[in-house]
């Protein structure tokens, strides 16, 4: 993936978003407070790097309402972002926990709310692959059109066994191969989310679980380094010493890695954390977004994929 002038591109998806719609398009980052079957209860339990908030913003916790959520994000989307389109993402937790009937209507709710600022082009869900039931495959697919992007978003994490039982995950290698098998022929995209920096994983991991997916179907993918959070298990093995997180430049390294050598076959949704403030413990680097991609960048020699946008 290497044009004339020598340099590496990659695939952003932003900039992939811009140029199918022409115009700029934002994610809506929601919380439906819907737990996860693997934490004891939306202020406990789950994985060893998962606080309170599921991964999300918090702001089910916090008592706002869909509609709430949505009025704040477009504050942002339009007024800084200047966007004129959005994608629902339903973030936090574990978004298809709970019955059929409760996810859809959210998704419906989000839609009509979202609606009155902007056009909805898109939709993006991110679960557990252990909760991808049949329904889910046929909702998503029953909302797939020319003009409007579906992704499922799969917290895999790693495909190691051994990380996934260090990161106290709940679910297996197999329960990720199975939930990529249920998705195989389906219309719409697979998105998987990669950590950085499990103990004990082998130095070129990042990289071995990145071409098993995308072996497997995945066409979108979102890196980050395994950092520590206020008040989770992992916060507690930090403080003890018995984790380290990586420097901002061996994470950067291996993300690299994967850009170089698979860049062609997946959409980067995301090369870096997007955490900052209190909740963060360590490592501090990541809350300089900015710096870190242009670590990553710096390592690759390259820039963005430039598309030319056509004229709306």
């Amino acid at each position: 993936m290497r044009p004339k002038g020598g340099d590496l591109i990659y695939r952003k998806w932003s900039t992939e978003l811009r140029a199918g719609f022409g115009f700029r398009v934002q994610k809506i980052c929601l919380d439906t407070g819907s737990g996860c079957p693997n934490r004891e209860s939306l202020t406990s339990g789950g994985c060893v790097f998962c606080d309170s908030s599921g991964g999300g913003t918090g702001a089910w916790l916090r008592g706002e309402s869909l509609e709430d959520q949505i009025a704040r994000g477009m504050k942002s989307a339009l007024g800084h972002y200047k966007a004129k389109a959005c994608i629902l993402y339903f973030q936090s937790y574990s978004a298809t926990y709970g019955s059929p009937d409760r996810f859809i209507e959210a998704v419906e709710r989000a839609t009509v709310a979202a609606r009155r600022f902007v056009p909805v082009v898109g939709l993006s869900v991110g679960t557990r692959p252990d909760l991808v039931h049949p329904w889910v495959v046929d909702y998503l697919t029953s909302l797939v059109r020319p003009d409007f992007q579906v992704w499922l978003e799969l917290g895999v994490q790693t495909t190691d066994e051994k990380g996934l039982l260090w990161l106290r995950r709940g679910h297996d290698l197999k329960a990720v191969e199975d939930c990529l098998e249920r998705c195989q022929d389906s219309p719409f995209s697979l998105c998987a989310h990669l950590i950085a920096g499990i103990p004990g994983e082998r130095e070129d991991q990042l990289l071995r679980s990145a071409r098993w997916l995308l072996d497997r179907g995945v066409s979108g993918l979102k890196f980050h380094p395994l950092y520590v959070l206020k008040d989770t298990p992992l916060e507690g093995l930090y403080r003890q010493g018995d984790f380290e997180p990586l420097s901002m430049e061996d994470y950067a390294s291996k993300v690299a890695k994967v850009i170089d050598l698979e860049g062609s076959r997946f959409v980067v949704q995301r090369i870096a954390a997007d955490v900052r403030g209190e909740r963060l413990i360590a490592p501090k680097w990541i809350e300089d977004k900015n710096r870190v991609i242009a670590e990553i960048e710096g390592r690759l020699g390259c820039h963005s994929m430039e598309v030319k946008v056509p004229v709306s």
